[in-house]
């Protein structure tokens, strides 16, 4: 027989026993949500870095291009095939032009430095790479709009490629004009706009010409293209710097009602 005290201690060893069974379960049950949610988070994870590089991947092909073919395209940007009687020929390549930009806005940043403008809070080179950059977008971007409009057989890599090869004449101008920084620069300036910069505007004029099935239609396109062209030049030479002037006074306001 069991004493009353006896019969209590293994009552209390039994809910003792049922409260550890039962505290088992529960880490258990919460370590397994844990490594759920710990799963699902890394198969999420897993998920965004193959969708980032597969977008990488769409992109490879457009930059995939030996160095010898960019010279080779550089030069032919400077040179109209109506001159050569060749075949105009357009490429979907970003390489090229990539670095034709990123030049040219090293360009830029040279030649304000030469003339006396200082950094402010990054204003010179921002402005550089914004003009740079927003103008090969933008103008990209409206010159596709008029091929779209003009039936003109141009994708738009192929319209970014075009736009930025054809800077190179931009950037032939103003690295010139930038070296030889003398009274007598604009006359040097206009001879190589003259030369390079009209060179580059026909060629590209000329190939969206060629490639709209309308004849009246591709002079338009032609004209605004070339026209477009021309005038980013001559925007970059006497317009420029007063762009980065008041730019660098907004930062200077702002600055100083920081301050």
């Amino acid at each position: 027989m069991y004493t009353d005290a006896e019969v209590s201690i293994d009552i209390e060893d039994d809910v003792q026993k049922k409260d550890d069974v039962m505290a088992g379960l529960m880490r258990s049950e919460l370590g397994g949500q844990i490594a759920g949610q710990v799963f699902q988070l890394g198969r999420e994870q897993a998920k965004q870095a193959f969708s980032f590089y597969g977008k990488i991947d769409i992109l490879r092909p457009y930059f995939d291009v030996e160095p010898s073919e960019v010279q080779k395209r550089l030069l032919t940007a400077l040179i109209p095939e109506k001159i050569t009687g060749t075949k105009p020929i357009v490429v979907s390549e970003l390489y090229g032009p990539l670095m034709v930009v990123l030049t040219l806005v090293a360009v830029m940043l040279a030649g304000m430095k030469a003339t006396g403008q200082t950094v402010q809070e990054g204003t010179l080179m921002g402005t550089s790479i914004g003009t740079c950059f927003g103008y090969w977008l933008g103008a990209s971007s409206l010159f596709f709009g008029l091929a779209y409009f003009c039936d003109t057989k141009l994708s738009p890599i192929e319209v970014l490629s075009l736009c930025g090869y054809g800077l190179f004449g931009t950037l032939v101008c103003m690295g010139l004009s930038t070296i030889l920084i003398t009274s007598a620069s604009n006359i040097f300036f206009y001879v190589t706009w003259a030369v390079f910069g009209i060179s580059s505007a026909f060629r590209m004029g000329w190939i969206f010409h060629e490639r709209t099935a309308v004849r009246k239609q591709g002079l338009t396109i032609a004209a605004i293209v070339a026209v477009i062209h021309l005038m980013f030049i001559l925007y970059l030479k006497f317009v420029y710097h007063i762009t980065y002037e008041a730019a660098a006074k907004v930062a200077d306001d702002i600055t100083l009602a920081k301050g």
